[in-house]
């Protein structure tokens, strides 16, 4: 299998607790978290590993719109966050700022996701793959790190004061519902299900999101996401989460130029 042919990389996915520690209690806001980090990092692995293998003005419109779609997803993500799951779970616990480093985190790498939003709005003539690439440097180890390290986070707060999970698991799923409920299904909820890897860990997760119907990745591949067809083409994952080479991989570069 060549290297980079696949979504795991350049940046590094997040371990996920269930594949680390297994059937431990508590761990269910960890976990759920980590799979949706992942799903954030393999968007972006996509994108940068694809950024210069789009020439026609019709594939970089295409990407262009890939792009935008990815900030929405995390920018919502984090919106959400900041605004339901970290206040709720202080608040919970007793722990006034136990969060207060994530929004740190949130805010050291927002104005980098910005200069990358505004360059995914800029028409086909204008696009540079490795501009584009040069702007994700600019952020994506920050964030990538953030990803890492808000599972990590969870875990201790988990071990020190909610040893059950119960909190967090309330506050995720309070969090989880308003995310949900003003995610596009055609835009939003279809990069995420062809974000995923049903493979990771030996398919420890596979059966994620447990409450979503059988049906809902025929229902996105068939009816919804038709619309934006070709902007499904730079997709690192099938809307059933099965792996696939990406189409638009340009030359691997050097490792010494990989984002650390």
């Amino acid at each position: 299998m060549e290297k980079h042919t696949w979504a795991d990389g350049p940046f590094k996915l997040v371990p996920s607790p269930k594949f680390t520690k297994g059937s431990a209690d508590g761990i269910f806001a960890a976990n759920e978290m980590a799979i949706s980090h992942n799903i954030y990092i393999r968007g972006l692995n996509a994108i940068y590993l694809q950024a210069e293998g789009v020439t026609t003005p019709s594939e970089i419109k295409d990407f262009l719109t890939f792009c935008q779609i990815w900030v929405e997803v995390i920018h919502h993500h984090h919106h959400i966050e900041e605004e339901v799951f970290f206040p709720g779970v202080e608040k919970a616990l007793g722990q006034e700022g136990i969060m207060h480093k994530n929004l740190e985190q949130h805010k050291a790498f927002e104005s980098g996701i910005e200069d990358f939003r505004k360059y995914a709005t800029t028409t086909p003539g204008g696009y540079s793959g490795k501009e584009l690439k040069n702007l994700i440097n600019r952020f994506g180890k920050l964030l990538v790190d953030h990803l890492h390290e808000e599972i990590t986070g969870l875990l201790d707060i988990q071990s020190q004061f909610d040893p059950k999970g119960t909190v967090l698991k309330t506050h995720y799923l309070l969090f989880e519902k308003k995310l949900v409920a003003q995610s596009s299904l055609s835009r939003h909820q279809a990069f995420i299900f062809g974000c995923r890897d049903v493979t990771f860990e030996n398919g420890v997760n596979k059966n994620w999101p447990d409450e979503a119907p059988f049906f809902v990745p025929y229902l996105i591949s068939w009816f919804l996401a038709r619309d934006l067809a070709g902007v499904w083409r730079f997709l690192p994952s099938d809307f059933k989460g099965n792996p696939r080479r990406l189409q638009f991989l340009s030359q691997a570069p050097p490792i010494s130029e990989l984002p650390s």
